[in-house]
């Protein structure tokens, strides 16, 4: 046997590893994303959460002009869907899914919350309409009276073991709260 019969040289090997290094790179950097629409993913949560955050705290509960800055008019409908929403209000009636657009099987909490009468413990806030202006926020242990409107709407969280929150500092009724969105 002559040395110069040899089938195979060292750049085929070469040649032919880095083609199946290639290639095999490609399977995995390809199989995950046709599987993708099948997984239940956070990013989309993450992306929905910030997206309507934004879009209550800039245009929908406040003037495109002044964002987070609420208007106590549209606040109070918002939140209470007993009550008529204004013309000057960025948004319809309906559901809260039809008023920020959140995908069918996601759910969503939309809150206010803060600190009222000098208590350093964020909590859930209402909105008391009767009071003067500058003193119609008052602490979630404080509601319960007819005029009140606890300002949180959509699902309940309890038992949901994980879930995308997105938090805004916005201004309402002249004092500074949060404005926060948890979807699952």
């Amino acid at each position: 046997m002559r040395r110069d019969d040899r089938g195979q040289t060292t750049l085929d090997f070469t040649i032919g590893v880095t083609i199946f290094v290639v290639v095999l790179a490609g399977v995995f950097l390809f199989v995950p994303g046709t599987l993708q629409p099948f997984e239940e993913g956070g990013q989309e949560n993450i992306v929905t959460a910030n997206r309507v955050a934004d879009q209550l705290s800039e245009h929908v509960l406040a003037e495109p002009t002044e964002p987070y800055v609420l208007e106590n008019g549209c606040v109070v409908p918002f939140f209470d869907e007993s009550e008529p929403v204004p013309a000057e209000c960025n948004y319809e009636g309906g559901t809260l899914q039809e008023r920020v657009g959140y995908g069918d099987f996601q759910f969503a909490n939309v809150s206010i919350r803060g600190s009222v009468a000098g208590s350093s413990e964020v909590e859930q806030l209402c909105y008391e309409s009767a009071n003067p202006a500058g003193s119609r926020l008052e602490s979630g242990s404080d509601c319960g009276e007819s005029d009140d409107t606890r300002l949180a709407v959509g699902s309940d969280l309890e038992g949901v073991e994980s879930s995308v929150t997105a938090r805004r500092v916005v201004e309402l009724d002249d004092q500074t709260v949060f404005l926060v969105v948890q979807l699952w």
